[in-house]
């Protein structure tokens, strides 16, 4: 190879720089990563990705793309990315899984740029929560419009970190154990169809609770523990849910009849949760979660560790754009 010009320098070092210069300096836009998961959903954002880039590009955004990939390395190369100081953002478009995957990338390594949770996947239950949509025309408002908040985040064991949900028994598997081509044709339906074809063969479990305000001992079908307003891909579940507020909502669904199984599916699928001695809802920003049983929980949407937990309320817990 031929050496370089005079006054240039060694050749692979200074091709760099002036590289980066051009890009990130002299080129007066936002710069994002924009990390995917091209399996998420119908697969659908193999079809959208020129189109997501244009819309941003005409509104002064500059995308570089980063494909979630399983293995080991992942993370290591997020990280790698993000010590660059290159990017103002980060988007992650994907699903319940996908979003917090990237969330405990953030949290745990301290990564304090804002992120945005754009849904691609079956409920997205979090990112809707916050107001965000699928409609790629609008994302680039939201990002230009810089309206950001520090949200909580449930952390489980000290291990992992939730923005949604984390929940165990009755349903609770339903997401894993529902086929990816039932959901690319109906969406979060097929989690109800299989939901209700398991009503006949639900069991209960002792559950105890503890919180810094209570102790609750019951006989239980299915627990969640909610960080925002969705549940597995009902809307304003709790319409009151505050994710700022340091608290998590927690919901016990007591033991129940044979015959009252259908009625109390149906009072979930309406939302339906005041005035039902089935029923009870506390809020707490620490607590213990014991059974007499093995129960698996289900994080975000994705299969989890085993009882028993200790679950708590990190305040704030991560920088979000938000659209609501």
């Amino acid at each position: 190879m031929a050496e370089p010009e005079s006054g240039l320098g060694v050749y692979n070092n200074d091709v760099k720089t002036a590289w980066e210069s051009y890009i990130y300096e002299e080129i007066a836009m936002l710069k994002g990563l924009f990390i995917y998961n091209p399996k998420s959903g119908n697969h659908s954002i193999k079809n959208n990705l020129d189109n997501i880039f244009e819309k941003c590009q005409e509104a002064g955004i500059l995308l570089l793309p980063f494909r979630l990939f399983q293995n080991g390395n992942c993370t290591r190369s997020l990280l790698d990315i993000f010590n660059s100081d290159v990017f103002n953002f980060a988007i992650v478009y994907g699903g319940d899984g996908s979003m917090n995957y990237v969330a405990n990338v953030f949290i745990k390594n301290g990564i304090n740029i804002p992120l945005g949770i754009f849904p691609g996947g079956t409920c997205n239950d979090f990112s809707r929560s916050i107001g965000m949509t699928n409609n790629i025309d609008d994302w680039p408002e939201i990002i230009m419009s810089g309206k950001i908040k520090y949200v909580d985040a449930g952390l489980i064991n000290n291990h992992q970190y939730f923005l949604g949900n984390m929940c165990g028994g009755m349903f609770a598997n339903v997401s894993f154990h529902t086929g990816n081509e039932l959901k690319k044709n109906i969406g979060v339906a097929a989690y109800y169809l299989k939901a209700f074809d398991k009503l006949p063969k639900v069991e209960s479990f002792s559950l105890f609770v503890e919180t810094e305000n209570c102790k609750i001992y019951e006989d239980v079908i299915l627990f969640l523990v909610i960080n925002g307003r969705n549940v597995a891909g009902l809307a304003d579940f709790f319409k009151k849910a505050d994710i700022e507020d340091g608290l998590l909502d927690i919901v016990l669904f007591k033991i129940a009849k044979p015959m009252e199984l259908f009625n109390l599916f149906i009072k979930i699928l309406s939302r339906e949760l005041t005035g039902d001695d089935r029923i009870i809802h506390i809020q707490a920003k620490d607590l213990k979660i014991q059974s007499d049983k093995q129960v698996q929980i289900n994080v975000d949407g994705e299969s989890g560790t085993l009882l028993p937990l200790h679950v708590k309320c990190v305040h704030p817990g991560l920088k979000l754009f938000v659209n609501n």
